[in-house]
């Protein structure tokens, strides 16, 4: 994924209604963390995302459990919380359409949109 402020990103993907990472999440994580315990001064910043299903108010807590999910990774691995900032924005920002063009259901779409994304400004 391409960071919008230049350099680049990592995009976790979750299943419906959850915020477990997978273990192929899990691997990208380790070597992200890698470098912020070998860099204390880097920091990142991961933004929790859903699809359009549900309430604004659940998903705003949702993608914030989301990144969360995410950090609580990194600091179980050895990271400062000072290195991680989250953020969560629900539905604000989807990569894809969650409907189709005649107002019907896009699960390939709301599936790209369950996201935790890494900023990488390193």
């Amino acid at each position: 994924m391409q960071n919008p402020k230049g350099g680049e990103s990592i995009a976790l993907y979750f299943e419906y209604d959850q915020t477990v990472l997978h273990p192929r999440a899990q691997a990208q994580l380790n070597i992200v963390a890698s470098i912020l315990k070998a860099s204390p001064s880097k920091k990142l910043k991961i933004g929790g995302h859903t699809d359009a299903k549900g309430s604004d108010q659940y998903n705003v807590a949702l993608s914030q459990r989301r990144a969360t999910a995410v950090k609580q990774y990194f600091l179980d691995q050895g990271v400062p919380p000072s290195q991680v900032e989250t953020v969560g924005f629900g539905k604000a920002l989807p990569l894809s359409p969650n409907a189709n063009p005649d107002g019907t259901d896009n699960p390939d779409g709301r599936s790209r949109n369950r996201r935790a994304e890494i900023l990488l400004d390193f």
